[in-house]
């Protein structure tokens, strides 16, 4: 009877056999998270799956699903249905989960994992295809009638990249001008620390619609 062992060798040897052309095009089929999975197999492995990855990647989904977990559920799954390595996420939410910010961030980040930033805002209108339909969805909540519950879900991978999340509290005892200039420093130091440079590549502000922003991008500069 043939050892295990040997049917192991076996077994390695003919996936060794495979042509990095073909093993591309079989990861590339992947959902992200097998796909992590076979990134880990061998160093070769590892070597085809990052230049299938090696360009900036964008995956976003719709559910208008009313229950908050299922509509979580969906747009994770679709997003993470293709290659890609998650380095933040943004969830736009708007209907009756603008009570639930807090409820989505906790569903989100058990989904993709705690070092994955993750920013939730409130949103008066989503344009995005739905994830389980794929059909293309417009709501528009500040002129909308019914009641409609929606969650919008955009992953990023961007190679190269470092990404954090830098939080401006209002503080009551604490002058604008003094909270403004301690946001912009937090931005500085962080730039600097990861790539030797003050001035971040890119920055995505969210914000209160009655918040004012300018003074920020002045200090910018």
């Amino acid at each position: 009877m043939e050892s295990q062992t040997l049917r192991q060798c076996r077994t390695t040897t003919n996936i060794d056999l495979i042509s990095d052309d073909l093993l591309q095009n079989i990861v590339s089929r992947l959902p992200a998270t097998s796909f992590a999975f076979a990134a880990c197999v061998s160093r070769s492995w590892n070597l085809v799956c990052g230049r299938l990855l090696c360009r900036p990647k964008l995956s976003s989904a719709c559910s208008l699903n009313h229950s908050l977990q299922a509509a979580v559920e969906e747009v994770v799954n679709k997003v993470l249905s293709e290659p890609i390595r998650p380095h933040f996420a943004i969830a736009s939410i708007g209907g009756y989960y603008e009570d639930s910010l807090g409820d989505a961030l906790q569903l989100i980040t058990a989904a993709l994992g705690t070092h994955v930033p993750v920013i939730t805002n409130l949103t008066d209108g989503i344009i995005e295809r739905n994830a389980d339909s794929n059909k293309l969805y417009e709501v528009d909540w500040f002129h909308q009638d019914e009641e409609i519950d929606g969650i919008m879900l955009i992953v990023g991978f961007l190679p190269g990249l470092k990404v954090t999340l830098i939080p401006l509290l209002k503080q009551i005892q604490e002058p604008e001008t003094f909270m403004i200039d301690e946001f912009v420093t937090d931005i500085r130091e962080f730039s600097t620390s990861v790539s030797g440079r003050s001035s971040p590549a890119a920055i995505i502000m969210f914000c209160y619609y009655c918040a004012c922003m300018g003074g920020v991008v002045d200090k910018l500069g």
